[in-house]
């Protein structure tokens, strides 16, 4: 500062760093790449083909109980292994990869989806820098933006994000003062790291930075679509599966990602990390809601409804959704089937301890990094706001009974399951059925009680909805587009790239920032 005026620099450098979502790092165990988006056969070999598939006539589905079982136990076995380690899976850091160049591998842009990814990190290693430069010099006529280094930082998803903020403190600080040293030898200036966030990235740069000691050599922090306070689709697939997009393109990434929820809870029940994008006490639905999931009573015909009325059983949670909801071992509401955790063979004692031990750790992410700041000072966030991609941004199960439309309501009984019971799930076919026909079957001559969750209705990008992450930054920092995109795409929407660079340039742009 010089009489209370902030100095405005001339050349500049700033490492640009981008954290993506889950899914999007390739991983390996031992030697072995285990998960690579942008290998095909790879997915298909121990995907697509893993995916619990019966062709032909099934009768009584006893071959689709087997198929889907030994799928899981697959997919299991080559993420998780027998139990959860934070250890048995690492991200593939620094390796050849065909289409890039020797700078691009050692920058870590073969740690992530390129299918994903490439456009904008070619975007902003091509194209950013000139227009950042043109952009700033508005304001700063002396600017130079003299380097502009873009690296990735893949990560281990199925880890917790404090242990996912650690491995990448560990890198941006080391890319960091790579940068300050060239700064130092060349009279220039590196006021730090630009962190650019896809999804739950955005939870890995608000670890590293508030736990991991980070903060100092961060910039900015740019997030794009953080799921901050969770999303309920996480919830909806421990029991369904990923959502069925209808025969299209998207319909192969589906089978790869798992059809219904015996083949997502064998993974995510073991995962903290994907447990981390669950509801966590904070959220709220996009009315404001804290109570996001909601019991109902059957629909009522008129006869019914002036005998019983048309309010719902129940609406969770109060205040702590892990411990109303997800842990609910003898309810059929909780978030992990115990019979789906080990499909390869049961182990001794209880099945659910292990996912409640890995709920904990999610939990306590969550509340530890809200005690710690919640946020790196200087953070930007868009969202998708598009009412006609719609969003589970709560979760209605909606039973069916014999007498509900007569008036006939839920009971306690039909909501507890009995120890070592299992409910009867249904699937959809693949091509001609569509996401409404999967449902927890009650049994035959209607003695029990089907229960369905009811399609998405809210505003967002199909996975994250409006409300659960932009109320909690500034309005002068937060970004929330209709029409919008989707979730995985949004790190490719030409809207989005652009509001990035946006948001660079006015931090690049404010002379207080290199003080």
């Amino acid at each position: 500062m010089a009489g209370g005026t902030a100095v405005c620099p001339a050349d500049v450098i700033v490492p640009v760093i981008l954290l993506p979502g889950i899914m999007g790092s390739r991983l390996k165990s031992g030697n072995q790449i285990v998960w690579d988006p942008d290998s095909k056969g790879l997915m298909i070999r121990h995907y697509a083909l893993n995916a619990g598939s019966v062709p032909g006539p099934d009768l009584f589905r006893t071959r689709e109980r087997s198929n889907v079982r030994a799928a899981a136990a697959k997919r299991k076995a080559l993420l998780v292994g027998n139990r959860f380690d934070k250890n048995f899976l690492k991200p593939v850091e620094f390796a050849p990869v065909a289409g890039l160049t020797a700078a691009q591998v050692s920058r870590n842009w073969s740690s992530v989806s390129l299918s994903s990814y490439g456009p904008i990190l070619r975007d902003m290693e091509s194209s950013f820098p000139a227009r950042l430069t043109h952009e700033v010099r508005k304001h700063n006529p002396q600017f130079n933006l003299v380097r502009m280094p873009v690296y990735a930082c893949g990560y281990n998803w199925s880890a917790s994000n404090y242990d996912s903020g650690k491995a990448a403190a560990a890198h941006i600080k080391t890319w960091v003062a790579e940068a300050r040293k060239w700064a130092a030898a060349n009279d220039a200036q590196c006021p730090g790291a630009i962190l650019v966030t896809h999804s739950m990235g955005g939870f890995v740069a608000r670890s590293a930075a508030l736990m991991h000691g980070a903060a100092g050599d961060i910039l900015a922090v740019i997030s794009t679509v953080m799921p901050t306070d969770g999303a309920p689709a996480a919830y909806k697939r421990f029991h369904f599966g990923f959502e069925n997009p209808g025969i299209g393109a998207e319909l192969g990434s589906y089978v790869v990602l798992g059809r219904q929820g015996s083949l997502v809870t064998a993974l995510l029940g073991h995962m903290p990390g994907a447990q981390e994008l669950l509801p966590n006490k904070r959220y709220r639905a996009n009315d404001s809601s804290r109570q996001w999931l909601h019991i109902l009573n059957p629909a009522r015909n008129l006869v019914g409804n002036a005998i019983s009325g048309g309010a719902g059983y129940l609406h969770l949670p109060k205040a702590n959704p892990y411990t109303e909801i997800y842990r609910k071992k003898d309810k059929m509401y909780r978030a992990a089937n115990p019979d789906w955790l080990f499909p390869e063979a049961l182990p001794k004692g209880d099945p659910f301890d292990e996912f409640l031990r890995h709920n904990q750790v999610a939990e306590a992410w969550h509340d530890r990094i809200y005690s710690a700041g919640d946020f790196h000072e200087l953070t930007y966030m868009c969202h998708s706001a598009d009412p006609g991609m719609k969003t589970y941004d709560f979760i209605s199960w909606r039973p069916d009974m014999t007498g509900g439309s007569l008036g006939r309501s839920v009971k306690e009984s039909n909501i507890t399951i009995k120890e070592g019971a299992t409910p009867n799930y249904r699937r959809e076919h693949v091509v001609w059925g569509n996401e409404g026909d999967k449902h927890i079957d009650g049994g035959y001559l209607g003695l029990g009680t089907d229960w369905t969750i009811a399609a998405p209705v809210g505003s967002g990008d199909r996975t994250v909805p409006i409300s659960a992450s932009t109320l909690r930054i500034s309005g002068k920092r937060r970004a929330v587009h209709h029409p919008g995109y989707e979730h995985e795409a949004a790190i490719r929407a030409r809207v989005v790239i652009d509001w990035v660079r946006g948001r660079m340039a006015e931090v690049l742009g404010s002379c207080e920032l290199y003080q």
